[in-house]
């Protein structure tokens, strides 16, 4: 399986533990693992890249708020800043509450990564691997 592959089956996953357990923390381990394989695979940022901008098609929102908390590479955010804009001037007031959570997932201080994900990002780094280094843009 291919590390892509690896991420998407993650996020499914992610999906079904979230829609049984309705519990938003429960993704962690999902986000985790999906985080670890992205590191292992820095090669790929770009197709992990669309990947990230496919997924809100399948992922739960609280899969692609952490790894984009963890992540937060400047051409996801940019797509997603242009989705909810054209979501704002279309009056789609469904979809526009999902791409600016994804944004607000973005910034330093987010605050769900104090209120349901403190495990993960407080623990030290929010990397999950200590060779896997983000630049002040969010690129690998």
């Amino acid at each position: 399986m291919s590390p892509t592959e690896q991420v998407i089956r993650l996020a499914k996953q992610a999906d079904v533990k979230l829609s049984a357990s309705f519990n938003a923390p429960d993704v962690l381990p999902f986000a985790s693992e999906a985080l670890e394989v992205i590191a292992k695979h820095p090669h790929l940022q770009a197709e992990f890249e669309n990947l990230f901008l496919e997924m809100p098609a399948y992922a739960p929102t609280e899969f692609i708020e952490v790894c984009m908390h963890a992540l937060r590479w400047s051409a996801v955010k940019s797509e997603y800043e242009r989705r909810c804009r054209a979501a704002v001037e279309r009056n789609d007031w469904r979809t526009e509450p999902i791409y600016r959570h994804y944004l607000e997932a973005f910034e330093e201080n987010w605050e769900d990564a104090d209120d349901f994900y403190a495990s993960y990002f407080r623990r030290g780094s929010p990397m999950p691997n200590p060779s896997f280094k983000r630049t002040p843009d969010g690129a690998a």
